[in-house]
């Protein structure tokens, strides 16, 4: 038998780090259970979230709803604190048709 060379064991080592990484990295983004989009009365999209929440994947989120709506994006109109304790920070977006 042939002991295994290190120069095998490097593209797994290195493809290891990489999945590692991957799932760390994933793991740090806020989970969609962690967003709850609304439609309010005067037509604009509501993101309800909680503190942690960063503002690329709340916008994200608008975007995703707007275009359920029919629209390309979205600009933030307002961020409000609420009582509600699973979503305490409300994110007011104004759907646009670019």
């Amino acid at each position: 038998m042939h002991p295994i060379k290190t120069s095998h064991l490097l593209p797994l080592l290195l493809l290891l780090i990489a999945l590692t990484t991957s799932v760390i990295f994933s793991a740090c983004g806020t989970s969609k259970s962690n967003f709850r989009a609304v439609q309010t009365s005067d037509g604009r999209v509501g993101v309800q979230t909680v503190v942690t929440a960063n503002d690329e994947e709340v916008m994200a989120v608008a975007i995703e709803e707007c275009k359920k709506l029919g629209k390309k994006g979205a600009a933030i109109s307002e961020v409000r604190t609420t009582l509600n304790d699973r979503f305490p920070v409300m994110h007011t977006y104004t759907c646009t048709t670019y």
